[in-house]
């Protein structure tokens, strides 16, 4: 047996409790209060000083609710007060496909970055099915060669078969170094001990037959991008931005990895395209799973 599928196996089996327990949730808060205090204060300092870039950001959002989690979210960073967060915590399965705000429609192109083992892309595959829509043609990007045999595995499950990529995503082309072997937290990083192959999702998607060109093109839009890449999420839409500007699909992203990318992936988007919706909704104990949508 791989030696790696044991603490897999824990891992899914402990990950969902994990990211729902609002006890575990209070008593890492607590540890995090007494050892992580320069963190705290860097997190206080940093939204001080760009509060003006907050309002902005809150003021770009579509609902009262959105605006509610947001600047609860950034308490929350800043404090590690449970009273900022638990009001605001939804299932971790429903992170990314929030039922309120996505509706599938008959035609879904859906563009799961991050795929992990392919669940993001499951979930939506049921939820058009749920819908009575016909099932979405997926298109999947995921680095990690372990996870990549866990999505083989998963690949029986797909009603369309997926277009899979088992590469990275990023502002350019050429190559990174990377961290394997951490499940869903694999990830791009300078001191990361293997090399792989990076490249834009605008140009990836050009070499697809049956999606449309960013250029302008009649054949089948993709309709729903989904990105959380540890914290290349920005690099990730920078490198789409022709695809967004041209075709603006709908849009999940995580902005949690880092303070800066609680205001800057929100205001990129909207310089990239003025005319989406944001919405803000969170899906963890603790101070993960923070999704932007833009609809």
């Amino acid at each position: 047996m791989n030696l790696k599928v044991i603490p897999y196996k824990l891992y899914v089996l402990t990950s969902s409790y994990a990211n729902n327990s609002k006890a575990l949730g209070a008593i890492g808060d607590a540890i995090y209060r007494r050892t992580g205090k320069d963190r705290l204060r860097a997190s206080q300092a940093f939204f001080e000083a760009n509060a003006g870039r907050v309002e902005r950001v809150a003021s770009l959002l579509a609902d009262e609710k959105s605006r509610d989690v947001y600047r609860s979210l950034i308490q929350y960073r800043c404090t590690r007060e449970r009273r900022y967060i638990n009001p605001h915590m939804q299932d971790k399965k429903t992170a990314y496909l929030d039922r309120e705000l996505i509706i599938p429609t008959e035609s879904e192109v859906f563009v799961d970055v991050g795929a992990f083992q392919g669940n993001s892309s499951l979930f939506f595959q049921a939820l058009c099915v749920s819908a009575g829509r016909p099932a979405p043609q997926c298109v999947i990007f995921e680095p990690d060669p372990f996870n990549c045999t866990r999505l083989e595995k998963n690949l029986p499950r797909f009603i369309k078969k997926p277009v899979c990529f088992q590469m990275g995503l990023g502002r350019g082309r050429g190559q990174v170094n990377f961290v394997p072997g951490k499940f869903s937290s694999s990830k791009i990083e300078p001191s990361g001990q293997e090399v792989i192959e990076v490249d834009t999702l605008d140009h990836v998607l050009e070499g697809i037959p049956g999606l449309p060109s960013v250029s302008g093109g009649s054949r089948l839009p993709v309709s729903y991008i989904k990105i959380d890449v540890e914290g290349a999420d920005l690099d990730v839409l920078y490198g789409a931005r022709e695809t967004i500007r041209n075709i603006r699909p709908r849009i999940a992203v995580s902005i949690y990895h880092s303070d800066e990318h609680m205001l800057a992936i929100p205001e990129a988007l909207h310089g990239m395209c003025p005319a989406y919706k944001f919405y803000v909704r969170h899906y963890s104990c603790m101070d993960g799973e923070t999704i932007l949508y833009c609809l």
